[in-house]
């Protein structure tokens, strides 16, 4: 009777293990579309949120762009009113602009140019000048040396 019992139990385990079909399958399925349908919602409103956001931003910086564009094309409109308004003035006028420098522009006879390479050459002289005593100095100091 035991062996019967034992047999009969083993069978009906088998027989619950070999089916494919779980009975609480579906209640799974449900809770899994639920899920999926919480996350789709969640994602659909953050996308939407990120989208209004890119919106907002992008019109702010369009608004932003023809501000300056405006502000640019104003400026030269008005900076070309003023220069064919003088352009106009002077033709009507005649107006010619002469030069006020003077043309002898030297110091103790010698322009700027002359001035500028004799300070050069003052200044190459003098590094040449210390250059030579450092050496000297260094020279003479290494043949007084007694170790």
């Amino acid at each position: 009777m035991y062996k019967k019992l034992l047999i009969s139990t083993a069978i009906l385990i088998i027989g619950i293990f070999s089916f494919t079909i779980c009975f609480a399958n579906n209640g799974l399925q449900d809770a899994a579309d639920g899920v999926r349908n919480i996350v789709g919602s969640a994602e659909n409103a953050i996308e939407d949120a990120a989208k209004g956001v890119s919106n907002a931003s992008k019109d702010a910086t369009s608004k932003m762009e023809q501000g300056a564009n405006n502000i640019g094309n104003a400026v030269m409109n008005t900076t070309n009113n003023f220069t064919n308004a003088a352009r106009t003035d002077n033709r009507n006028n005649n107006y010619t602009a002469t030069r006020t420098a003077t043309t002898d522009n030297t110091f103790m006879g010698m322009n700027a140019t002359a001035w500028t390479w004799l300070i050069i050459g003052i200044a190459a002289i003098a590094i040449v000048a210390l250059v030579w005593y450092y050496s000297m100095q260094m020279r003479s100091s290494n043949y007084d040396r007694r170790d």
